[in-house]
């Protein structure tokens, strides 16, 4: 399963795997300082709460607010031996998801992770990359016996694992707990392993289907990066009013976009042209509309050429609603 965090640190793309239709286990630095945890299994979204978390031994327990469909992984009950072969499933530096194998190289590690120490690690040698965390590694059986958790970037093939044993006492406390506070912090931000990855709308011809798609990418890059800057000098600047920058910024802040689908694209003339596209929101619940922290948006934008530059000029719903909660 796929997390994607909202956060005051450390924000980004991590991993996780459900043990029911509604609870997920991964590592504590994933969901650390979170303001948003969404929840991707496949094609279903929703968000989650942290019900428990021990940073100190890198272990968190999440719920998703609805249901989820996903296989049910089992916690081994035993250590794994040196030698045996294993598997870790995630995604590495945001890319989809990816399976990697290799064996385990030893157990009970000591190792410091940003002068945090960490203790009674599996190692393996099991290609595993940012992204990865909160990953199962898997045996031969498919039970889960490690959480990814850390990569000794000196290496080669080092990589370590928080026990599932230890995994296993933590969940059987933790299961039951309401939600821990969401992290309060001023500015927020996304992921930022990858940009914004817009498609470029068909039928517009060659030159004008990448300087659109361009434009969204520099304009989404900017959202969900805090450079905000950037992203308003996207808007048509003949629209742009004087206090327009600061107020564009303080309605963006928290936001992360993402899973970009061009839904229609049409030439209007030969400097406008108007591209329907559907993204993922994630924001902190006061900047959300309705206080949603996850909104599928389908928006209607008309662009326009100056100069060579295509700009966002204006935008409205595409379809009954701009917008759906997640």
């Amino acid at each position: 399963m796929r997390i994607e965090v909202v956060g005051c640190t450390d924000s980004g793309i991590g991993t996780g795997f459900l043990i029911s239709p509604t609870l997920i286990v991964t590592v504590a630095h994933v969901v650390d300082q979170s303001v948003v945890v969404s929840l991707v299994d496949r094609n279903q979204r929703t968000t989650g709460s942290v019900l428990g978390m021990d940073p100190s031994r890198d272990l968190a327990l999440v719920r998703a607010a609805s249901p989820l469909t996903g296989y049910h992984f089992k916690l081994a009950q035993t250590l794994p031996q040196p030698g045996d072969p294993v598997a870790a499933i995630g995604f590495p530096i945001g890319d989809p998801i990816t399976v990697t194998q290799g064996h385990i190289s030893g157990l009970h590690r000591d190792i410091s992770v940003e002068v945090t120490p960490r203790s009674n690690l599996i190692e393996t040698d099991t290609a595993i990359n940012p992204g990865n965390s909160g990953g199962p590694l898997l045996d031969q059986q498919g039970a889960v016996v490690g959480l990814v958790d850390a990569k000794n970037v000196d290496a080669e093939g080092i990589g370590y694992a928080v026990p599932a044993t230890e995994a296993r006492r933590s969940v059987s406390v933790w299961h039951r707990n309401t939600s821990l506070p969401t992290a309060d912090c001023s500015d927020p931000l996304g992921p930022s392993q990858t940009s914004a990855q817009v498609p470029r709308p068909p039928g517009l011809g060659r030159g004008a289907a990448a300087g659109i798609a361009t434009t969204f990418e520099t304009y989404f890059d900017g959202i969900n990066g805090g450079d905000y800057e950037a992203a308003y000098a996207m808007l048509n600047p003949s629209n742009h009013p004087a206090s327009g920058e600061a107020s564009f910024a303080e309605g963006d802040s928290t936001s992360y976009d993402s899973g970009f689908q061009v839904l229609d694209a049409r030439r209007i003339s030969s400097t406008s042209a108007d591209v329907a596209l559907s993204f993922v929101s994630l924001q902190r619940a006061d900047k959300g509309p309705d206080g949603d922290t996850c909104d599928v948006w389908t928006l209607d934008y008309t662009l326009v050429q100056i100069v060579g530059v295509w700009y966002l000029d204006s935008a409205r719903p595409y379809g009954p609603s701009n917008h759906t909660s997640c």
